[in-house]
């Protein structure tokens, strides 16, 4: 008997030192569920910590919204045990090409409000407009259940000043005083294609102080010369806003300041040397102790090795503490579960032979993650 005891000490032990891993589940596979590219992940945890997945069904091609004959629809698959499982796909918005030449949605972005209430804000229209050609119809499709059923697609519209502009895809981000905030990539008029480089995109705040039901495009530009961008919330309070930038450098960092208004107002745009990425859309997020943690692709020349790198001076310096994905990877978004493991949904195209992508969930564990970062301070 004694034996056995000191054999179940010794296991005890072995189970608690084991080095927690990431475990990845491919959420939605290329050529699977009758559509062969997905692209775009959007994601959100519900209430109850549960993962909804958001992406684009493009069907038969990778072309983006307003450059393709066929729709793309949006559609979500949900996970309700930290996504190690997932259910079958739901739509949320079905284009309608028999109706439309290319009429569709795409480039989502979830964003779970105080209520718990899940907004899906989306680009739609259709061809050939494109992004450089006056694309700038938003929908928006709401969720009062952690999206298992969703309501039909209502357009929001953005001022006809505008030439052309969508919504970053990936997440939004709820402030302490309940507005939503994202961002918008906006051009002033028609260009040529190719666009001229630096693409002439400035970045603008977009944002609902009543959970959706009204909205309001932020004139006051929040980076100029911009891209997709994204925002974090910092512990003081401040709005933090991070862009790709060019074709590869330093990303592209601004700040701002809520005012008695009830208004963020901007400060001055700088580019942080410490992260330096492929231009890719990616995300940032408030982690523990006031910790950053921000996604992005290492490699200059190719969309390949994904990364995740940490700042603890709120995103003046980065270092990097986890390589997520070596091969080739483009977008990403994150969330952070209550036990404070990490997801992150990302496209995977390491195992495409035609430049498609699996769209793959991976969690972090909380240990893993804290003892990266304390790696990372000793190097």
């Amino acid at each position: 008997m004694r034996r056995f005891l000191i054999i179940l000490a010794v296991a005890a032990v072995s189970v608690a030192c084991k080095s927690p891993e990431i475990v990845k589940t491919v959420v939605f596979a290329e050529d699977s569920d009758s559509c062969h590219f997905y692209r775009i992940p959007a994601m959100t945890l519900d209430s109850e910590d549960n993962v909804v997945a958001v992406i684009d069904r493009r069907y038969e091609s990778l072309a983006d919204l307003g450059y393709r004959k066929t729709s793309i629809d949006i559609s979500t698959r949900r996970s309700t045990d930290g996504g190690k499982t997932w259910g079958k796909q739901i739509f949320i918005a079905r284009g309608d090409t028999s109706k439309v030449t290319g009429f569709g949605f795409g480039d989502a972005s979830l964003t779970r409000a105080k209520s718990g209430r899940i907004l899906c804000l989306m680009a739609c229209g259709n061809g050939p407009k494109g992004f450089r050609r006056g694309l700038k119809e938003t929908a928006l499709s709401v969720s009062d259940d952690g999206g298992v059923t969703w309501s039909e697609p209502r357009i929001i519209p953005f001022p006809d000043n505008l030439h052309s502009a969508f919504v970053t895809s990936g997440k939004g981000i709820v402030d302490k005083d309940g507005d939503i905030l994202l961002t918008t990539c906006v051009l002033d008029r028609d260009y040529p294609d190719p666009m001229p480089v630096p693409w002439p995109i400035d970045a603008h705040l977009f944002y609902s102080k009543d959970e959706g039901q009204t909205w309001t495009f932020q004139e006051e530009i929040a980076y100029k010369l911009a891209n997709e961008s994204k925002l974090v919330a910092l512990p003081d309070g401040r709005l933090l806003l991070s862009s790709r930038l060019g074709s590869y450098g330093p990303r592209g960092f601004n700040t701002a300041v809520k005012g008695e208004d009830g208004i963020y107002h901007w400060g001055e745009q700088t580019v942080v040397e410490s992260l330096s990425a492929n231009s890719c859309n990616c995300d940032i997020i408030l982690w523990r102790d006031g910790l950053l943690l921000h996604t992005y692709i290492k490699d200059a020349k190719e969309r390949k090795g994904l990364t995740m790198a940490v700042s603890q001076d709120n995103g003046l310096n980065w270092k990097d503490v986890l390589t997520l994905q070596e091969g080739a990877a483009a977008y990403s978004t994150m969330a952070v579960f209550k036990n404070g493991d990490v997801g992150v949904l990302y496209e995977d195209g390491s195992q495409s032979p035609d430049d498609g992508y699996d769209i793959v969930f991976a969690r972090i564990p909380r240990r893993l993650l804290s003892q990266s970062i304390k790696d990372s301070r000793s190097n």
